[in-house]
């Protein structure tokens, strides 16, 4: 059992016993597949205290509990909802999440995570704060042109990068989709989905009884509804 300094890293989050449940389920799954032991490890190295200070004095945030903790106990990446955890790694002496075999998604701590419905305002007032009077909005793309038009060949890059503002991706769920952690702003430590249109919604993950989830309870949903699978 790994050992944790819990004081170090501040935290209440029970992580007990995760870490050895996703190897036993990822081994049987395996095993009921025909397939040998698989030779490389099932989770990133857990971060130290110090590795998580360093993270977040980077950031400028304090990640929220039931994820920094699961840092510090289970991993900084590895199997999750969908297909897997993005991998919070250091690059260049950089810390991100490392995803879709070699993007670095930096968290931008500036300002509160926009949530869909507000999105169209935000947007605006990114634009008139450059000088800019928007157009008419896209049905699609809303005012991606207006950011096109503002910030030249960089427009694109703006407008995705601010898109996802004040949370991190940490989850690629295949073909596109990924899932997201709210980091900064009212809903902090919340998860969203998004699908892989041209400028989807973040739809809040539920749990049976339609409530929103925080990253403990929709991990260990996952991890329960693998185990019964299993079974």
């Amino acid at each position: 059992m790994l050992a944790v300094d819990r004081r170090a890293v501040n935290t209440h989050v029970d992580w007990s016993g995760v870490r050895e449940r996703v190897i036993a389920v990822e081994e049987a799954e395996r095993r009921a597949r025909g397939y040998e032991p698989s030779g490389y490890p099932t989770f990133e190295p857990v971060l130290t205290p110090a590795e998580i200070a360093e993270v977040e004095a980077q950031l400028g945030v304090t990640l929220p509990d039931e994820y920094r903790t699961f840092l510090a106990e289970v991993g900084a990446g590895g199997p999750g909802p969908a297909l897997h955890l993005t991998s919070l790694c250091r690059i260049d002496g950089t810390w991100g999440w490392l995803w879709d075999g070699g993007y670095h998604w930096l968290l931008d701590s500036s300002a509160p995570f926009v949530e869909t419905e507000d999105w169209a305002d935000q947007q605006i007032a990114t634009l008139r704060a450059a000088g800019y009077e928007p157009t008419t909005r896209d049905e699609d793309d809303d005012y991606l042109d207006d950011y096109r038009n503002v910030f030249g060949d960089a427009g694109d890059e703006a407008w995705y990068l601010e898109r996802g503002r004040g949370a991190i991706l940490i989850s690629d769920n295949g073909c596109g989709m990924t899932g997201w952690l709210i980091i900064v702003g009212p809903h902090r430590g919340e998860l969203r989905d998004r699908d892989c249109a041209t400028n989807p919604p973040f739809e809040p993950y539920v749990d049976s009884k339609a409530n929103r989830h925080t990253f403990h309870t929709w991990y260990l949903e996952w991890l329960e509804q693998r185990e019964n699978a299993a079974r």
